[in-house]
């Protein structure tokens, strides 16, 4: 099973306790969402990305601890499993996924880059105003990996799929003077049906 195969409402969740694991402190960061985010975040991951969380053993740890709190048996056995793996197959478990998210995102990033754009995903996706995120570097990956993996969120949902089609036009406003990062925008472009028709959304900049 893929995260695709989950419902939009499981697949939001699974982002965003991927988004929690990039903080300087994952515990209180899980502390701070209730119950129920935690839990269908925690299982969405478990069933369709379980190696996820063999990319750092404090993502194994800390979930353990938050589902110890809610006596959640399901994550608590699925973690255990996982922290109990010997230690070279935690380490190709968590490459293979790595590379499976290079597929995905369309190039080769650190383990520093990843944080960041889960971080980035989930910016996208509670729709932050866009003005500070236009120079972050991995934006337009970020856009490219929410639409094809949240392709029927943003079918039904205009507003929020206009929200990133105004990016990447705002991006390619900007003239890039390098090919490789015109191509990119080009092509994430093209996942929008409406292409040139979408109104632009507009932000007051505060700065």
């Amino acid at each position: 099973m893929q995260l695709k195969d989950l419902s939009i409402t499981n697949r939001k969740y699974a982002l965003n306790i991927k988004a929690d694991m990039t903080s300087d402190n994952i515990l209180e960061s899980l502390s701070l969402n209730d119950i129920e985010t935690n839990i269908k975040g925690l299982h969405a991951l478990l069933v369709t990305e379980p190696n996820f969380f063999l990319i750092n053993e404090d993502f194994i740890d800390n979930s353990l601890t938050i589902s110890r709190l809610y006596n959640d048996n399901f994550a608590i056995n699925k973690l255990t499993s996982l922290k109990e793996l010997p230690e070279d197959t935690k380490e190709e478990r968590a490459r293979n996924y790595l590379r499976r998210e290079y597929f995905k995102r369309e190039f080769v990033f650190s383990y520093d880059d990843y944080l960041e754009l889960l971080e980035l995903d989930d910016l996208l996706l509670r729709e932050t105003n866009y003005h500070y995120l236009l120079e972050n570097p991995y934006i337009i990956y970020s856009i490219t990996y929410l639409k094809k993996e949240l392709d029927d969120y943003y079918m039904y949902n205009k507003k929020a799929d206009n929200y990133l089609y105004t990016i990447l036009k705002l991006l390619l406003k900007k003239g890039y003077s390098d090919i490789d990062s015109v191509i990119a925008i080009m092509s994430a472009l093209n996942l929008f049906s409406y292409k040139d028709n979408g109104k632009i959304i507009t932000f007051a900049k505060k700065i």
